[in-house]
């Protein structure tokens, strides 16, 4: 076996684990890295689940096959748009695999653009703005924000402590709930749910949920159902920290009284809402400073579609209206500037939340079995809706022309 060909199968089995870690499906993954392997004349197959790739070298007897983990994933759309970059170059023949190779090294062993202590504040400044976006009000943002500052700093405290980390979901449900139901003996009556919610806001795994269901629909029905039944876990998790923070103050009937949510908030209130949203959104998602507008216009693309949608179809079905509007935005981005369509659309998504829903299934749930069917329902129609308006942007207006392998 030659040096090249070795280079090309090392930058390969590199570039296919740099895509899984940072949250790349398994048809793009697939897809794009065949047309890769073709240009360097490499005879691979690549099989992608959400904690693992595995990729086969040759044919027949002499085909060899490597299994690589990819656990510590997470959203990165700076480290996203780097590989993107790299691997078109790779692709279209621009440099070699050896080059390519050294920069997937650099992209994967660069720290996060933002420190910890931005994190933190991102996810206090994420649960204020969400909470608006699920109907509440001033009251309820004034609640929000410590839930989800306390949230952000156990969610960094339990990655740096590995033994926490298989717990984060379920201590950050506890917290969530133990500090909602403890401000609300503090501060005016607000929404308790409400709260609860937005201050778990970004370990809810709406994005999981709707990537899970477009592999599915994609027929990668492993890699989909392994994504899927994380969330649920994920979802399972939270709701039995907040059942059980919750089963504490009914006990000791310390259980505050609860205000009326506001099903409609003012319009100056949606606008701070949608500012701050994208704020946070930039910093949870590693995004580029320069790209602020792009992440600003695909939130306020997610928030009014959805009304919109909403209002023409009702607010289940009707996200399908808003995913529509996200998906061509976002391809229209990517064949403007050559970059993801993952830059505006991951925030987009993000924005709609349909864990929101699920995770009220698992509060739900533990109350009462029956009463958490619908809201299940709820939850896979509105993440089939999701899916069926990107499909549609996709087929409508793909976002650039699918790699082809260098002359």
């Amino acid at each position: 076996m030659s040096g090249s060909q070795d280079t090309s199968r090392e930058f390969l089995a590199a570039m296919a684990t740099a895509l899984s870690r940072y949250g790349q499906t398994a048809d793009v993954i697939e897809d794009d890295l065949h047309a890769c392997a073709a240009t360097l004349g490499v005879e691979v197959a690549f099989f992608s689940v959400p904690t693992a790739v595995f990729v086969s070298y040759g044919h027949g007897g002499d085909m060899h096959t490597r299994l690589l983990h990819t656990r510590d994933s997470a959203i990165d759309l700076q480290a996203m748009g780097q590989l993107d970059v790299t691997l078109r170059a790779v692709t279209e023949g621009r440099i070699s695999a050896a080059q390519g190779l050294a920069e997937v090294r650099l992209i994967t062993a660069s720290p996060l653009r933002f420190p910890w202590y931005m994190r933190v504040l991102a996810a206090g400044l994420a649960a204020a703005a969400i909470s608006v976006f699920l109907g509440g009000g001033v009251r309820e943002i004034t609640a929000a924000a410590p839930v989800g500052l306390a949230v952000g700093a156990m969610a960094v405290v339990a990655r740096r402590l590995e033994r926490l980390t298989s717990l984060l979901e379920l201590l950050a449900g506890f917290l969530a709930a133990v500090l909602t139901l403890a401000l609300g003996h503090v501060l005016l009556p607000f929404h308790l749910a409400t709260v609860v919610l937005a201050g778990l806001i970004l370990l809810l795994p709406g994005l999981g949920i709707t990537l899970a269901v477009s592999e599915l629909a994609a027929r990668h029905l492993v890699s989909g159902t392994a994504r899927l039944a994380g969330a649920v876990v994920t979802l399972v998790s939270l709701g039995f920290g907040v059942a059980m923070g919750y089963a504490i103050f009914v006990k000791l009937d310390l259980v505050p009284p609860a205000g009326p949510g506001h099903a409609a908030p003012h319009l100056w209130l949606t606008a701070l809402a949608v500012a701050g949203s994208t704020a946070a959104l930039m910093v949870t998602t590693n995004s580029r400073p320069r790209d602020v507008w792009v992440v600003l216009a695909a939130v306020t693309g997610a928030v009014f579609g959805a009304r919109f949608g909403a209002w023409l179809l009702g607010p289940t079905v009707g996200v399908a209206v808003a995913s529509l509007m996200i998906g061509l935005g976002s391809n229209v981005y990517a064949r403007l500037t050559n970059r993801p369509a993952a830059v505006p659309l991951v925030p987009g998504l993000a924005v709609l939340v349909p864990g929101a829903l699920g995770f009220r299934g698992i509060s739900v749930f533990l109350r009462s079995a029956t009463g958490s069917v619908q809201i299940f329902a709820a939850v896979l129609v509105i993440s089939a809706g999701l899916v069926v308006g990107l499909l549609v942007a996709d087929a409508t207006l793909p976002p650039r022309g699918g790699r082809e392998p260098a002359d």
